[in-house]
C-alpha cells in the first residue's frame, strides 16, 4: 500500500492540473483583496465629491468596509475567500483524480501490475487530504501576503499583525469542511467511472443543498432539527466557530454545535469512502475501465 501511495504522490506532483490550482488560488487571493480595495476606494471618493450621495452613515461604513482588507482581518476575509472558492476547486480535483483513473482505462492496468483495490481507493484518498493541506496552506498563505500588500498600496495601517494561530485554527476547521464534499466527488466518480459525473454531482449538492437547507430553515426554524443532518449546516457550523469566515445568517442561532458538526462530517467521509470501495470490490474490469 505504501508503494501505492508513493506512486500516487509521485504522478500527483508530476500533473499540471495540482500546480495550475494552486497558482490559480494564489492569484485569486491578490485579484479579490485588489477588487475590494479599487471598488470601495472608488465609492468612498465618489461620495467626498459628491458624484453619488452618501450612504446612512456617511463614508464610516465604507471606510470600516475597506478596513477588513487589513492583515488583522485575514480570518475573516482572506480564508473566507480561500474556503469559498477551495471548496469548488477540490470537488472538481477530486472527482478528476479519481475518475480519469477510469476514462484514461489505468486503473484495470495497476490492477494488473498488482495493486490492489483497498490499496488503489486508501491512496487516492491519502494523496486528495495531503493535497487539500497543501491548497490550504499555499492560499493562506497567498491572503496573508495579499492583505498586506494591498494594505500597504491603499495607506491602512497595518500596525496589527496577523494573528497566525488564529489564521491557522480558521483555515483548519474550513480545510476539514472540504473532506466530505471531496470523499462525495471521489464516491461518484467511481460509481459512474466518470470524472464529470463526479464534479457535477458534487457541485449540486454544495450549492443545491446549502440553499435549500437555509430556505427550509427561514420559512420555519422546526426545520433545522433535519437539515442539521446534512453537509452544508455542519461545515457552516465549523466555519462560523472562532471568527470564521461565514457571513451573517439570521438562522445561524439554528445550527448544530461544532463538535456534533466535526462528528457528522466525519460520518459522512466513512460512508462515501465504504461506498466507492463496495463499488470497487464489487466492479468487474475484464471489460471497460
Amino acid at each position: 500500500m505504501l508503494r501505492q501511495l508513493r506512486s500516487e504522490l509521485y504522478r500527483l506532483v508530476r500533473r499540471w492540473m495540482p500546480w495550475i490550482m494552486l497558482g490559480l488560488i494564489v492569484v485569486i487571493a491578490f485579484v479579490f483583496y485588489f477588487l475590494i480595495w479599487v471598488s470601495v476606494n472608488a465609492q468612498i471618493q465618489a461620495v467626498k465629491s459628491g458624484t453619488i450621495p452618501a450612504p446612512p452613515g456617511g463614508i464610516a461604513p465604507l471606510e470600516q468596509t475597506l478596513r477588513q482588507i487589513a492583515p488583522d482581518r485575514v480570518a475573516q476575509l482572506g480564508v473566507g475567500i480561500v474556503g469559498g472558492l477551495g471548496s469548488v476547486m477540490l470537488i472538481v480535483f477530486a472527482a478528476s483524480h479519481v475518475g480519469t483513473e477510469f476514462g484514461w482505462g489505468t486503473f484495470r492496468t495497476l490492477l494488473a501490475h498488482g495493486a490492489s483495490r483497498s490499496g488503489f481507493l486508501v491512496s487516492k484518498a491519502v494523496s486528495l487530504v495531503l493535497y487539500a493541506i497543501v491548497f490550504m496552506i499555499v492560499g493562506t498563505i497567498a491572503a496573508i501576503a495579499a492583505s498586506y500588500a494591498v494594505s500597504a498600496a491603499a495607506g491602512i495601517s497595518v500596525g496589527g499583525s496577523v494573528d497566525l494561530p488564529g489564521v491557522a485554527r480558521v483555515a483548519a476547521k474550513t480545510g476539514y469542511t472540504f473532506l466530505p464534499y471531496m470523499a462525495l466527488a471521489l464516491a461518484i466518480a467511481v460509481w459512474s467511472k466518470s470524472a464529470g459525473a463526479g464534479i457535477a454531482s458534487g457541485l449540486v449538492v454544495y450549492f443545491a443543498e446549502g440553499l435549500v437547507a437555509g430556505i427550509l430553515v427561514s420559512l420555519n426554524k422546526d426545520y433545522a432539527q433535519i437539515v442539521n443532518w446534512g453537509l452544508s449546516r455542519n461545515a457552516s457550523a465549523l466555519t462560523r466557530t472562532s471568527g470564521g469566515p461565514a457571513t451573517q445568517d439570521p438562522t445561524a442561532s439554528t445550527l448544530p454545535d461544532p463538535t456534533q458538526a466535526a462528528i457528522v462530517l466525519a460520518v459522512y467521509c466513512v460512508i462515501f469512502l465504504a461506498l466507492a470501495y463496495w463499488r470497487l470490490r464489487t466492479r468487474d474490469v475484464t471489460v471497460g475501465g
